[in-house]
């Protein structure tokens, strides 16, 4: 087992990278929800423009499009979930525990 200054730096080692995790996940999360958002506007806009032989070929690239961002985004939730919503119980132990090591 090694010195308490050792676990005391992968502690806050291991707290730091979390940390960047979420922030990672986050940002992305963002970004591609953004990115849906934009393409169901624009999608909204062809679908307004009552010429759907004009605008067909664009609309089925959206779509496309829409799908895969939608993939990420799913597939990124659970882990955002995750940080949001026991990550704020974990920062009331850190906190704690720096409290009680002072």
């Amino acid at each position: 087992m090694g010195s308490i200054t050792t676990v005391n730096r992968l502690h806050i080692g291991y707290i730091e990278q979390l940390d960047e995790l979420y922030e990672q996940i986050e940002a992305d999360f963002q970004y591609y929800r953004k990115q849906n958002s934009e393409i169901d506007k624009r999608l909204n806009e062809l679908g307004k423009r009552g010429r759907p032989e004009l605008t067909a070929d664009e609309m089925e690239q959206l779509l496309i499009q829409r799908r895969q961002v939608k993939d990420v985004a799913l597939k990124l939730l659970p882990l955002r979930d995750f940080f949001r919503n026991h990550y704020a119980e974990v920062g009331e132990r850190i906190e704690k525990l720096e409290a009680f090591n002072r």
